[in-house]
């Protein structure tokens, strides 16, 4: 016999990777409640990809699951962590988001995003100091988000890593700085879900 633990079901409206929802918030509610009714009478929790960052409908998912559900956040690490090495290490930053713009098309042939990739702000124009703020910006967000495995796996012609090492150790560097960056930002998650 076949135990279901969770389902991810389908929204009319867009779940984008990183960024807040974006759709019709009654639309919205009038489908989670048929789902989690649903799910409720079979006995399993509902599972929302993509679901990190949906601040504007975090209400809502809480009010109708009653905390029996799954949402995936490790895309959200992702960029905290990158907003991290983006303040401590702006240089490395400055080549991971060069490189993500110069590759993010091997990265769309297995994400659907639709962001405005003219829209970003060029490196150029930006002092380090304003490098985090490209964690703030939805197109600068999901052009980061979908590139990770370009930028962790990325290596030079004699087979070294272009980004990976020096970004772990960056992380390492600035462990506490990495750990209160994610308690804020996953506590707002739980927060925000009623957990």
């Amino acid at each position: 016999m076949l135990l279901w633990q969770a389902l991810r079901q389908g929204f009319a409206a867009n779940f984008k990777k990183g960024i807040d929802y974006i759709g019709d918030l009654e639309q919205f509610e009038k489908e989670l409640c048929e789902h989690a009714q649903i799910a409720a009478y079979f006995g399993y929790k509902l599972s929302i990809h993509s679901g990190s960052d949906k601040f504007s409908v975090f209400p809502i998912i809480a009010k109708y699951t009653n905390g029996v559900l799954h949402v995936k956040t490790a895309g959200t690490n992702w960029l905290e962590a990158v907003r991290v090495v983006a303040q401590a290490n702006p240089e490395l930053y400055r080549r991971m988001h060069a490189y993500a713009l110069e590759h993010v098309d091997e990265a769309l042939k297995y994400y659907h995003i639709t962001p405005d990739f003219e829209a970003i702000k060029p490196l150029d124009c930006a002092a380090d100091s304003e490098l985090t703020e490209y964690m703030d910006d939805d197109n600068a967000r999901q052009l980061i988000h979908v590139t990770y495995g370009l930028l962790l796996t990325a290596k030079d012609v004699d087979g070294r890593f272009l980004f990976k090492d020096e970004f772990f150790q960056t992380l390492d560097d600035e462990e506490d700085t990495y750990r209160a960056a994610l308690v804020s930002h996953i506590g707002r998650h739980v927060d925000m879900l009623d957990l």
